[in-house]
């Protein structure tokens, strides 16, 4: 189990906790996933997108997506989701990867990218990631922010395919150093 709070609010002195449950997500949960992922892209990275693409991005690829990679982390409270995170592990002498990372759009700001990130860390590091990257959307400000703050550096920028779409788009590469790399381990996301 995990408390969230949003930083804003906890500044202002009326934060409301979040709580929210991190795990691997299980076949049964990639349905309900893949619904949630669509809304929340449909209110960031495809904001950026011409409309013809934009309609292209339903739960349908989401769950084609989600099938085809892993390993996939969700954050729910009172059984429904309010974020994911997928990955791919790391390959010999490359880092891991970041596929994508989504919040429902009526969670988002309330820490659960940041826990969801950070779990992944944790999870890709204990399987022998020394390193991972992500491939952000140039014009997509809030993920460049929320990966900066959590200490990932710019590598690269220039069009790549979008992982969704599979289109070429404009994106921002980055990556971070993961301490404590160890060979093997179990999922360590859940947190207190």
């Amino acid at each position: 189990m995990v408390i969230l709070f949003h930083p804003a609010a906890r500044a202002a002195g009326n934060a409301a906790a979040v709580l929210a449950t991190l795990r691997e997500a299980l076949p049964g949960d990639r349905a309900a996933l893949a619904v949630m992922a669509a809304a929340a892209f449909a209110q960031g990275p495809a904001a950026l997108m011409p409309a013809r693409l934009r309609a292209r991005a339903d739960a349908g690829r989401f769950a084609a997506l989600f099938a085809a990679h892993g390993p996939l982390l969700l954050a729910e409270a009172e059984g429904r989701p309010l974020g994911c995170i997928l990955a791919e592990p790391a390959q010999p002498g490359e880092p891991a990867r970041i596929t994508g990372l989504w919040v429902a759009p009526g969670a988002a700001g309330q820490g659960i990218g940041s826990a969801l990130l950070a779990a992944m860390e944790r999870h890709l590091a204990a399987a022998g990631a020394e390193s991972l990257r992500v491939r952000v959307p140039s014009g997509h400000l809030r993920a460049l922010g929320l990966f900066r703050r959590r200490g990932y550096a710019m590598q690269a920028a220039g069009q790549r395919t979008e992982p969704v779409l599979q289109v070429p788009l404009p994106h921002t590469v980055l990556a971070k150093p993961l301490a404590g790399a160890t060979a093997g381990g179990a999922l360590p996301c859940a947190a207190a």
